[in-house]
């Protein structure tokens, strides 16, 4: 799995019906054959995605790791405070939305990642 390190999916999985969730942080495999007996399997179902990314951080200095954070968080907020409002499209909530880091995410001046949003077009 070494070779996974710089291709991670931030997973967050529903617990419950009263809104508790737990963040995994992994990596897309093509099979369970691997699989340990302490570890977590996800299968995340086929959907259509809005995919957005980051605006660039420069995260060459730890200080700035903290300023990603934010960044992400801000991303979010914007797709579902502004984008899903200007848009023809709503949440599929019967899907999961995930987070996709790769290789642009590590201690570079540029530093972004994605975020993949599971979206279903509105039929008026």
């Amino acid at each position: 799995m070494n070779n996974y390190w710089h291709y991670r999916n931030g997973l967050c999985v529903p617990l419950s019906e009263d809104g508790n969730a737990i963040y995994l942080l992994g990596i897309v495999v093509d099979d369970f054959s691997k699989v340990e007996e302490n570890m977590l399997t996800i299968e995340v179902p086929e959907a259509e995605y809005a995919v957005f990314t980051t605006t660039p951080v420069d995260t060459t200095n730890d200080k700035e790791q903290k300023e990603f954070a934010k960044t992400i968080a801000g991303t979010w907020k914007h797709i579902f405070e502004d984008w899903f409002k200007d848009s023809r499209y709503v949440y599929d909530e019967s899907k999961l939305d995930f987070e996709f880091y790769d290789e642009r995410c590590h201690h570079r001046q540029d530093t972004v990642m994605d975020i993949y949003v599971p979206i279903k077009k509105v039929r008026y």
